[in-house]
């Protein structure tokens, strides 16, 4: 006999989901939501468990059940779930026969499902122990309210009900709090700046004097914090979606939430797939930023090789359980862009044995490579030895296991946890026997910036924050000339001179040439850019030559002297030339430089006594951020003075 229950169905608004995710400050439930991802490959939805009927503990050796509402006292007092109730104890069996077994006593529906995290030691119910964890592994609920959104983004609340028992609200089941007046320590971080870079140097030795393929380690940050969890989990799911959002009370003090890149198991069917995530860059500002970003993060050999090692682990992990033959490789290195980061994903997709479900996925999965290593063996004994403290929720899993068979699972990366009036962040990255100490130390506190924004702790690293473009503090004039004779993106220019607030008329001063304008011996207050601005220093006496032309290149700008124009500060721009200036040549006297590229090659030359600028590279280019506009602003407003007499 399986237990049937009545499904109610009704199309939700939002600002009822913003209500039951505000609900799980103070009562147990969890949000999983597939928020953002690449297309195709992250199946967008989302589930919120705002009211369970049962809270099931889970240890290493068995669940225990607590009912919440009056289904789940029925639940536990019916038939069907007689035996399991009795057996389901600490001590008593196999969790994960245990949750098996649950699910199985209903008939099957894909609104009947267990919710909610495992703890990292849960890599035990994985079979990979080091030493069996004291204490639970984790929390899952088996929902009766809950909010679905599919992947057209809309929400439909479901209720389910027992025939026979009577809709009630919970039973006072509540997390515990601090008791009035406790004094909470204050928070220390894992390390200073600069002890994870030392912890990655030791574990370089690891791997390359062990039998070590990879090893992740990870660090802390803690603050003190008195952030509503769940607004800041608001902000975080509107700044920064990713493919494996939650927020988790567990009903124990701990409230955690996360934006992950690593949906790490789909389950559908009999279908499996793997989604790993490896390689971290800051993303850029706009469009151009975003690229640059990718091709930085796709020509890293280190991080190339760091995901091929995941993948390889992941199917060592998910090969017995599949069809022989049918796991492969699907997709490698797919590009994804969230808010403050860029990623490169690998597709792993498999088909499920005859006898073989999602909980035999997620047990396998348990401390993947990602967050452990390979071997995982002995990458969990190296993370014992070397990380300074217990990683509590920190690699664990985000799961949701359907009674109809289907399955999520995320790896919980990204995450805060709030506990007593304090907010952990836990961050870390996968090393290979060639990664850079200080680039990982980076990449570590890179991870962390969006959480410490959600939970408004503007503690992000310094370097990760993005430049202010600079402010010209020199007048601009009101007027330009514009002289584009035979320019291929002389209209470019013009938007570009008018979208600085300037009108463009024949005869006014400064001029600005580009293209084939003509110069003159004695010519002053002109700005002179690309091709034209080469052709006006070959007049002055540069040593200018002609090259293979070099179109639509990304160039990187850097003042000479920190004082070089009013707010100087580096931009990128485009290079459009024939023409460039010798290697090593001399300037003539007067000459000045401004700005130059990652080579140090001059890129922006002023001419003080005759008021003249050459920008040698394009500040009107799709490819230019705001900081080319400005230096070309500032440019202009040097012209703009009185040139020195003759």
């Amino acid at each position: 006999m399986k237990i049937t229950l009545t499904h109610q169905r009704r199309p939700a608004r939002t600002a009822e989901v913003d209500a039951a995710l505000a609900r799980l400050d103070t009562s147990p439930g969890m949000y999983l939501g597939v928020d953002a991802g690449i297309a195709g490959l992250h199946p967008l939805q989302a589930t919120l468990v705002d009211q369970p009927a049962l809270v099931l503990t889970v240890y290493a050796d068995g669940v225990q059940a607590a009912a919440h509402t009056a289904l789940g006292t029925a639940l536990l007092a019916h038939p069907a779930l007689a035996g399991w109730a009795a057996s389901a104890q600490p001590g008593r069996g196999a969790p994960l026969a245990s949750l098996r077994a649950l699910l199985q006593a209903f008939e099957s529906s894909p609104d009947v499902l267990l919710q909610g995290a495992l703890r990292f030691d849960a890599h035990v119910l994985g079979g990979c122990a080091q030493a069996v964890p004291a204490g639970a592994l984790g929390v899952l609920f088996l929902a009766q309210s809950l909010w679905q959104r599919d992947a057209a983004g809309q929400w439909t609340h479901v209720t389910l009900s027992l025939d026979g028992v009577a809709p009630a609200q919970d039973d006072g089941y509540t997390h515990p709090v601090a008791p009035p007046g406790a004094t909470v320590p204050d928070p220390q971080d894992d390390y200073p700046p600069g002890g994870h870079a030392q912890m990655v140097a030791r574990a370089l030795v690891h791997l390359r004097e062990q039998a070590l393929v990879s090893l992740t380690l990870s660090q802390s940050f803690r603050r003190r914090c008195t952030a509503q969890p769940a607004a800041a989990f608001a902000r975080l799911r509107r700044v920064n979606p990713a493919p494996a959002m939650f927020f988790l009370n567990d009903g124990a003090g701990d409230r955690l939430f996360g934006a992950s890149p690593d949906l790490q198991l789909v389950v559908q069917g009999r279908t499996v797939q793997a989604l790993p995530v490896c390689g971290t860059v800051a993303r850029g500002t706009g469009p151009v930023g975003e690229a640059e970003s990718f091709r930085v993060l796709v020509n890293e050999d280190t991080d190339a090789a760091s995901l091929a090692v995941c993948s390889d682990a992941l199917r060592c992990d998910l090969a017995p359980l599949c069809e022989p033959g049918t796991l492969h490789l699907r997709e490698r290195r797919r590009q994804m862009s969230l808010a403050t980061v860029v990623h490169t994903v690998d597709r792993l997709q498999g088909t499920l044995r005859e006898g073989v479900d999602a909980w035999d996925a997620i047990a396998a999965t348990t401390a993947p490579a990602m967050v452990t290593g390979t071997p995982r063996g002995p990458a969990l004994a190296a993370i014992a030895q070397l990380e300074a403290a217990p990683r509590g929720w920190y690699g664990g899993l985000a799961v949701q296991v359907r009674a109809d068979g289907s399955a999520l699972a995320g790896t919980i990366l990204r995450a805060a946890v709030l506990r007593a009036g304090v907010a952990e962040v836990r961050t870390g990255g996968d090393l290979l026997a060639d990664s850079v100490p200080a680039r990982e130390e980076q990449e570590s506190r890179l991870k962390a910036i969006s959480l410490w924004r959600a939970l408004g702790l503007e503690d992000a690293p310094a370097a990760a924050v993005t430049a202010t473009p600079p402010v010209l503090t020199t007048a601009l004039p009101a007027a330009v000339s514009l002289e584009d004779s035979l320019d291929p993106f002389g209209a470019a220019l013009r938007d570009t001179l008018l979208g600085l607030g300037l009108r463009v008329e024949p005869g006014a001063l400064p001029a600005v040439r580009a293209g084939h304008a003509a110069h003159g011996a004695h010519d002053r207050q002109v700005v002179a850019v690309g091709d034209s601005a080469l052709r006006l220093l070959a007049l002055a006496g540069c040593d200018v030559v002609r090259i293979t032309p070099e179109h639509g290149r990304l160039v990187h700008c850097t003042p000479a002297t920190p004082h070089a124009w009013p707010g100087a500060a580096p931009f990128t721009a485009a290079r459009y030339a024939t023409l460039a200036l010798a290697p090593g040549a001399a300037l003539p006297d007067g000459w000045q430089v401004w700005a130059h590229d990652a080579t140090g090659a001059p890129v922006l030359l002023v001419h003080a006594p005759r008021r003249l600028a050459c920008l040698l590279v394009r500040p009107d280019s799709l490819l230019a951020g705001d900081g080319a506009r400005a230096a070309l602003a500032a440019a202009l407003a040097f012209c703009a003075g009185a040139a020195d007499a003759p």
